[in-house]
């Protein structure tokens, strides 16, 4: 018997060193995995983390236009919303195949390309506002052009103007995009009142979830400036000057910009955010848009070359225009105010633009040579490129 007891003795001495060996190897094992897990997991939060970093630190707006043989993202037959008189494919610019052969590459970072199935997820259920000049519903046009290849909207009371609101609906994303035409943010293109924004955009702003906003060029313009419930002076006076207090175009952008920012951040029940796209330069040479000036070239600048340096209008309005963003969004929540900084990236496109090939040369129309607007298909469509990347980042 005793043979026997001592057997079963040491076969449960074995069981339990055994048993016990597993559970060290079991937990060695777990907190091996746990480690290397924790270490993993460590690593990819720092590089995501590095990863956010050097997106936040790239500059979009500093950059070249690059060669791309992929472009363009559409062209006039599979856009239904170009405007005519930036169809520049319809009226047939010369060497237009060319011009539309470049993206943009900002320096030291990629910007993707743009990605619509993306953007009307980003903005299902949702609405954005574009407010300012016609540049303004040139810009809108393109991104319905590059949205086109996912959905089409249908036109919410349907108008044949120019120089009035229009909005689009797309149903299959709750997705509503508007065009609110006020040329100097405020309603009277000829007395402008810079401490009262138009009430056109004003009162319906609130609804909105992204407003993006616009205007200066119309600021070169002859109109009379009202401020405080008093003439301040004219801007670009016309006639006999003498009589009349000049107030710089820049000081009007600049009131103009500062008054609707702070109707924006102050707007009861707008909790939406707002984006401020500076001026895109006009490319009039060898005169102006009525005395002969045109635009002829046929590709891009590159940065540093003398044609790559803003004009000094156009310097000043961008000065004016950034400085007042910054100003705003200092006393706003961090990225409710967001910059899409065009200027520098567009003077680079005298190319772009539509000249005399936005209608047939019998025509006569407003602007017989349009160096201010933007070929559909062209340089505009990186502009919602720059807005998807700002808007995820």
């Amino acid at each position: 018997m005793k043979p026997n007891s001592s057997g079963g003795s040491g076969q449960v001495v074995v069981r339990r060193t055994a048993s016990a060996t597993g559970l060290l190897f079991v937990l060695l094992l777990v907190a091996f995995t746990a480690t290397n897990y924790s270490s993993l997991s460590t690593n990819r939060l720092i590089d995501a983390a590095s990863s956010r970093v050097k997106t936040a630190a790239c500059d979009v707006s500093s950059g070249e236009w690059v060669p791309d043989p992929a472009a363009p993202y559409y062209t006039n037959a599979t856009c239904p919303f170009i405007d005519s008189r930036q169809d520049c494919m319809k009226y047939g610019k010369p060497e237009l195949g060319s011009i539309l052969r470049w993206r943009w590459q900002p320096h030291g970072c990629d910007l993707p390309r743009f990605d619509p199935a993306a953007f009307l997820r980003l903005v299902r259920h949702k609405s954005m506002a574009f407010v300012g000049d016609s540049v303004a519903r040139n810009h809108m046009q393109s991104l319905m052009c590059l949205l086109s290849t996912v959905e089409h909207p249908q036109e919410i009371e349907p108008k044949d103007c120019m120089h009035c609101t229009r909005s689009y609906h797309y149903r299959e994303h709750n997705f509503t995009v508007t065009v609110f035409w006020t040329p100097f943010l405020f309603m009277d293109p000829h007395n402008v009142y810079l401490d009262e924004p138009d009430p056109e955009w004003a009162r319906h702003a609130a609804a909105y979830d992204y407003v993006v906003l616009n205007g200066a060029k119309w600021f070169t313009r002859p109109v009379v400036l009202h401020e405080r419930g008093r003439v301040l002076g004219c801007s670009d006076c016309g006639g006999d000057p003498s009589n009349a207090t000049r107030v710089p175009p820049h000081r009007a952008v600049r009131a103009s910009f500062r008054t609707a920012l702070r109707t924006l951040r102050g707007l009861p029940g707008f909790r939406g955010r707002v984006v401020v796209r500076t001026v895109a330069p006009p490319h009039y040479e060898n005169g102006k848009w009525y005395d002969g000036g045109n635009c002829l070239r046929t590709r891009p600048v590159r940065s540093g070359e003398a044609a790559s340096a803003l004009p000094e209008t156009e310097a000043a309005f961008h000065a004016a225009q950034v400085e007042e963003f910054r100003a705003a969004a200092a006393e706003a929540e961090p990225g409710r105010f967001v910059l899409l900084d065009v200027s520098g990236m567009m003077q680079m496109r005298g190319d772009g633009h539509p000249g005399q090939y936005g209608h047939w040369p019998h025509e006569k129309v407003g602007f017989g040579i349009d160096c201010v607007h933007w070929c559909l298909p062209g340089p505009i469509d990186a502009w919602s490129e720059l807005l998807l990347h700002l808007l995820t980042s």
